[in-house]
């Protein structure tokens, strides 16, 4: 039997839904199915071919699928002993990675860079007053990201728990920020 046959309809529904929304997020469909699929298959590592099997896709697709997710970090290549390809598995949630930081600094600094070349010129304009809320807003992320993490990995550290005694009922506490 394949995974795709051992999947509920809910599950299959589940990736869907990740697809959508990578797509509404400016990835592709695939991406999202594919990150789905490694989040709720078993084994927790798998072959392009069995991926493609288990959404009922292509080999190609997932195969480029797999390549722009493996650039951003959210799935890992592994190598599997014995066996020809490669496999792939989702990785840990390190927010970190997730969270674009050098994606805004880099902004913020070109924003930045931009203001510096119109100096000279008033700067009452919009596309100028524009430019000095965004450096604003970007710097005030920036700044709320970084307190962020910060609280995440204490947090992480805090409830960090065996996998074996996680129950699906304990999210609902983990969701409302702690005990209720």
């Amino acid at each position: 039997m394949h995974e795709r046959e051992k999947m509920t309809p809910e599950q299959r529904e589940l990736i869907e839904e990740f697809g959508l929304l990578h797509e509404q997020m400016g990835g592709t469909r695939m991406t999202g199915r594919v990150s789905a699929w490694l989040l709720l298959c078993e084994p927790p590592e798998q072959s392009l071919t069995e991926i493609a099997e288990g959404l009922g896709v292509s080999k190609a697709a997932v195969s480029v699928a797999a390549r722009m997710l493996v650039q951003v970090r959210f799935i890992k290549r592994v190598g599997a002993p014995g066996e020809r390809g490669d496999h792939y598995h989702i990785l840990s949630a390190d927010l970190a990675s997730l969270l674009p930081l050098d994606h805004i600094r880099t902004l913020h600094d070109l924003i930045e860079h931009g203001l510096a070349t119109v100096a000279d010129r008033e700067q009452t304009q919009s596309n100028y007053a524009i430019m000095h809320e965004r450096l604003v807003f970007l710097a005030f992320i920036e700044t709320e990201l970084r307190e962020l993490l910060a609280r995440w990995e204490q947090r992480r550290a805090e409830s960090a728990a065996p996998l074996a005694t996680h129950h699906p009922d304990d999210d609902n506490t983990l969701r409302s920020g702690g005990d209720s």
